[in-house]
């Protein structure tokens, strides 16, 4: 190593002067370049990128908090889901009624104290979200399981489900 160290140095001293100063700016240059690209500019971008992810949560924290205030504000307005003191199956069958679905119910059962099995054939996806919302806002009345098949027909389907009247 120190043979090739001394034949690199009298290379350089067999240069002329102004040749050893050209190719010392060369080196100069090349240094800075690699410096920049290889150290400076990954260091900036991924700053740049943390700067950016930062501000990315710091702006969906502050959404949580502000919708975590309209939650509470709400809760407080009274805006709570009615409790009827009726059979939970009589509640199925009057949001169904009242929705249009009678035809398309074909079971209602009880199941437990506070608990119904329906059987639902050919609904409209759509139909059936609305009618589960309807239960949940305004009866209080959940889901405990629901098995959702695909139906011949196009935005249709067949529904197993269970209810739980909330206390």
């Amino acid at each position: 190593m120190k043979q090739q160290l001394d034949m690199i140095q009298l290379w350089l001293n067999a240069l002329p002067p102004r040749d050893r100063q050209l190719l010392f700016a060369i080196i100069g240059m090349l240094a800075v370049t690699l410096f920049y690209l290889v150290i400076w500019e990954p260091v900036t971008q991924g700053y740049e990128q943390e700067r950016q992810n930062f501000k990315s949560q710091r702006d969906i924290y502050a959404w949580m908090q502000s919708a975590a205030s309209e939650v509470q504000v709400l809760k407080r307005s009274g805006n709570v889901k009615t409790r009827s003191n009726h059979p939970i199956t009589l509640i199925l069958e009057n949001t169904a009624k009242n929705s249009g679905l009678t035809q398309q119910i074909n079971k209602i059962e009880s199941s437990g104290k506070e608990g119904a099995r329906v059987k639902i054939d050919s609904i409209t996806f759509d139909q059936l979200l609305v009618w589960l919302n309807t239960l949940e806002q305004q009866h209080g009345v959940t889901i405990t399981t629901a098995t959702i098949e695909r139906n011949e027909q196009s935005g249709s389907v067949n529904a197993r489900l269970s209810f739980d009247k909330l206390p």
